[in-house]
């Protein structure tokens, strides 16, 4: 048991590379074809169609047959029997769904139906997850899955389809669902490797906990004055002025994390004084705290790293 975990722990570094790239691949293009059927259906709708639109029987078969597919990609990252089985089975489960969509176009009850049916397979395959890996990342992940997945379920199967606007509004939301799936799935195997406990750790011993939450106060305090100086100055016709809490809670954290998204601006002395305060200081704090913790971090993992490896070398000396 001790050899099959240590030999997932440190897997050849092409082999990781091969399903981080690939799991990443298949997540944007189910998110490439969820896009196609959401402005194919709304562009049919506009037209005044009664129908489901051609192509998108074909795009959710895409979907499901890439979804089925993430499954066995994650049977490489954990390669067990057990692994082996259930991605199997998903992808069987995937491709019986997706070839029913295609008998299941000129019935949107059927077609939906099969929306439906995924999410319990979706709900299946987390519950399996939790049980094989039981770890508080494991649980966490899987169970806000969980929950969505039953939540989406539910309102699918209780939604009346008494017209197309209905019928979309039901095929959006599972594509939007399946395509944040995918991308937690290609996050999930991306950083299967970071050690979450070692990484907790060093934010609590290095007070960097206490400097972001003071960020988050800055960032509050600073949008409680943006929303009571802007507006007073701003033009009624204009439109990138900060009016709103939740507009001044935007624009801080596009100056703290330095994106400039651009569609709001400080137009007043004291509100453009309070932009230049809150960028250095943001830029200060996130530096300081990615340092520290990157430097913490790689001491600590490569600590851990060594022993690993020592009590890799002394099972070898024990098989031979």
């Amino acid at each position: 048991m001790a050899k099959r975990n240590t030999a997932k722990k440190h897997e050849f570094p092409l082999m990781r590379l091969i399903v981080t790239l690939t799991s990443t691949v298949i997540a944007a293009l189910i998110l490439v074809l969820s896009v196609l059927t959401i402005i194919t259906f709304t562009r049919a709708i506009d037209e005044g169609a009664t129908e489901i639109p051609t192509g998108v029987p074909f795009f959710i078969l895409g979907i499901f047959l890439l979804s089925g597919l993430m499954s066995v990609i994650k049977f490489f990252k954990d390669r067990t029997k057990a692994n082996l089985i259930k991605s199997f089975v998903m992808i069987g489960f995937d491709v019986a769904l997706g070839i029913a969509v295609l008998f299941a176009a000129n019935n949107p009850f059927l077609f939906v139906l099969t929306a439906g049916l995924y999410c319990v397979t979706l709900v299946v395959a987390r519950v399996f997850n939790i049980i094989d890996d039981h770890s508080i990342r494991s649980v966490i992940l899987n169970g806000l899955i969980i929950l969505l997945a039953v939540g989406l379920a539910i309102g699918i199967f209780i939604s009346p389809i008494s017209n197309m606007e209905q019928l979309q509004n039901i095929i959006v939301t599972e594509c939007v669902f399946i395509a944040i799936v995918a991308f937690v799935e290609a996050m999930a195997i991306a950083l299967a490797n970071l050690k979450v406990k070692v990484l907790f750790k060093i934010i609590l011993s290095t007070y960097s906990l206490e400097v972001l939450f003071g960020l988050l106060v800055t960032i509050v305090c600073f949008s409680l004055v943006f929303m009571t100086v802007e507006p007073q100055a701003a033009d009624p016709s204009a439109t990138n002025i900060i009016r709103t809490f939740p507009d001044a809670l935007w624009y801080c954290f596009a100056v703290v994390t330095t994106i400039g998204f651009g569609d709001l601006t400080a137009i007043t002395p004291i509100g453009r004084i309070l932009t230049v305060i809150l960028g250095m200081y943001g830029l200060v704090v996130v530096a300081v705290i990615t340092s520290i913790v990157v430097n913490f971090y790689n001491e600590t993992s490569g600590k851990h790293d060594q022993k690993e490896l020592k009590e890799i070398q002394k099972e070898e000396e024990n098989n031979k």
